[in-house]
């Protein structure tokens, strides 16, 4: 159906927000410490007038690269969101979809094209006007990308539109279970009643799919794969663009919020690489029309300062103490940012640890809670000899307590995984559960002759993150509870900055891995389809049942079938078991009395022009 109208130029709403709907902030405001002196910019900005506010922030890692479009970092985005914007921005209080870049849209009844008008008088940072052909030679850049760059997008262009994957095949039937010896030993076999019953389950889920991917096709031409939902992009004058797609995406407005689709100047697209080995100029020297413009990125620190040309002065001008500086440095270590933040050296810094928090609230800091919109893995590669059964994985899964883990590593409030979904979704977790049962899980590796072979198992060194607060710690406490069921391991650490998350995608390392996902839309596709969208590398886990099911259940319109498509998803996934979901985790940030306020938000979507800071 199409959209609600919007007004040609509707009043500014509240600038790019977290989801609502459960997600709601979560903060805790304590006395203040001493201030520390903001030191002088060199060079202060048109529009910072008398006062010059500069904001530093400690950051966990330098960001991978500053081209939002080929990354999937969220050192990156938190950076990149400054700087760009896209044509769809998100309402703090309710959640909502608002106008951005694009001011209106309307959607055809069969919700395969989108119309958007696109705001007036928006020049990017190098002076060049946007209109409707820069967002044309955004969508033709990132459909120009390479397949192998495309892909290190997590939230961007590849995972809404999918545009390289095939439609899946589907087996043409499902094997029937085999009958095991009886438990009296008496020469006769039998199937377990439950195997028969699961069984007839499938073989109805697979016909039931082979149905609706027939009713369901693909229409028009793909420069892609069979899969891709993308049709085409068009100007059809200087400020209306129309995108029409070959499947319906049901949160396409929402994913058009994502760090990845926000839009660079076409000017700076068309400039070659600044340096050797960069895929884009855009990854040393970024252009958006963010109200942040980029200065430069040495001796790791990234500064930024306010774009005195931004389009949207109300913002600017809304809130008088917002920071005209903004400085990013680089602080591995949660006790490095701690006593950074401490000394005065920053202003603040994200994903407080859970050893660090008692400190800062008895130092009576400023600390901003998440709600929980991510969630930590542990993978499991079924390209392992061992990985490949699924009683060892199950086996596994039983060997683990979450709830210790919670208790030990992560922030009050942090929930159990039951599933991949955050609640807030509403999609009900699956019956299927492998909770801690030391018991079960030796009798599971004994049923298979488990031969004590270690495992592989890579973790990440010197980083935090929202779904993996300390995860050498987390290795450690794993390690020890899947020894106790009598699992070995082949320990493999990996800084994060060598390669970490490409190594794991890669699956060149068959095995155990840690690893998370922090949602960027609220929609269940956001987290199903970049997880589980098509053959996944990391997990070793190739289900065209279970590709069939993200393709269709993303297109379906919202109401009971959806949700319904997403519970049979979500037990695909307990009985293949290609991951063990641990933890959803809540986060914080934490900052010293220079800041009276921090716009948090769930997705990570912080814009610093809602900072406020002392004068």
């Amino acid at each position: 159906m199409p959209s609600q109208p919007h007004s040609p130029e509707p009043p500014r709403a509240t600038r790019r927000a977290f989801l609502a709907g459960g997600l709601g902030l979560t903060a805790l405001a304590l006395a203040g410490c001493d201030s520390k002196d903001t030191p002088v910019p060199s060079s202060p900005t048109a529009s910072a007038g008398p006062v010059i506010r500069t904001f530093h922030f400690g950051s966990a890692a330098d960001p991978a690269t500053l081209d939002p479009a080929i990354s999937g970092d969220n050192e990156t985005f938190r950076i990149t969101r400054q700087l760009y914007e896209g044509l769809i921005g998100v309402d703090r209080e309710t959640g909502a979809p608002i106008p951005l870049l694009a001011t209106d849209w309307i959607v055809s009844p069969d919700r395969l094209q989108y119309t958007f008008i696109l705001r007036r008088g928006v020049k990017f940072h190098d002076g060049t006007d946007f209109d409707a052909q820069a967002v044309v030679t955004n969508f033709e850049h990132w459909i120009a990308l390479p397949s192998d760059v495309r892909a290190n997008s997590d939230q961007g262009f590849t995972q809404v539109f999918r545009h390289s994957e095939q439609i899946p095949t589907l087996p043409k039937s499902i094997p029937e279970p085999k009958p095991k010896p009886t438990k009296e030993g008496d020469g006769n076999e039998t199937v377990d009643p439950q195997q028969l019953i699961d069984h007839a389950a499938e073989v109805e889920l697979l016909e039931s799919l082979r149905e609706q991917l027939k009713a369901n096709p693909f229409v028009g031409v793909t420069s892609g794969g069979t899969a891709s939902y993308f049709g085409s992009i068009k100007a059809a004058d200087t400020h209306t663009v129309v995108l029409t797609l070959r499947q319906p995406i049901s949160g396409l407005i929402e994913a058009l919020t994502l760090p990845g689709l926000t839009l660079a100047s076409p000017k700076a697209l068309a400039t070659p690489a600044a340096e050797n080995g960069q895929v884009s100029y855009l990854s040393t020297q970024p252009v958006g029309t963010g109200p942040f413009a980029f200065v430069s990125w040495k001796d790791g620190a990234i500064t930024l300062r306010s774009f005195p040309e931004y389009w949207d002065a109300a913002t600017v001008q809304g809130n008088p103490t917002a920071p005209t500086l903004v400085v990013f440095r680089e602080i591995r270590t949660p006790s490095g940012r701690l006593g950074s933040l401490d000394r005065g050296d920053i202003d603040g810094f994200d994903l407080v640890a859970v050893t660090g928090l008692r400190e800062l609230v008895r130092e009576g800091k400023l600390i901003v809670q998440r709600d929980p919109y991510s969630v930590s893995y542990l993978g499991m590669n079924q390209k392992n000899k061992w990985l490949a059964k699924e009683e060892f994985r199950r086996a596994i899964a039983h060997g683990i307590d979450r709830q210790k883990i919670i208790e030990q590593f992560y922030i009050s409030g942090t929930k159990e995984a039951r599933g991949f979904l955050p609640a807030s979704l509403g999609i009900k977790s699956s019956d299927t559960y492998y909770g801690p049962d030391s018991n079960r899980a030796k009798d599971l590796l004994e049923s298979i002759g488990y031969d004590g072979t270690p495992i592989p198992f890579l973790y990440p060194l010197n980083i935090s993150r929202a779904y993996l607060p300390l995860p050498e710690l987390i290795y450690a406490e794993l390690s020890r509870q899947l020894a106790l069921v009598g699992i070995n391991l082949a320990p493999m650490p990996m800084d994060w900055n060598d390669g970490y998350v490409a190594t794991v995608r890669s699956g060149d390392v068959p095995g155990l891995h840690l690893l998370g996902f922090n949602g960027g839309y609220r929609d269940p596709d956001d987290f199903m389809g970049a997880l589980f969208s098509s053959n996944n590398r990391q997990f070793g886990y190739d289900s065209p049942i279970l590709s069939a099911q993200v393709l269709l259940a993303r297109s379906m319109p919202p109401g009971e079938q959806r949700v319904t498509a997403y519970q049979d998803l979500s037990n695909t996934l307990a009985k293949d078991l290609p991951a063990l979901p641990l933890a959803f985790p809540i986060s914080a940030l934490a900052f010293n009395d220079t800041v009276k306020h921090y716009p948090s938000s769930p997705v990570l979507d912080e814009v610093f022009t809602d900072v406020k800071m002392t004068t």
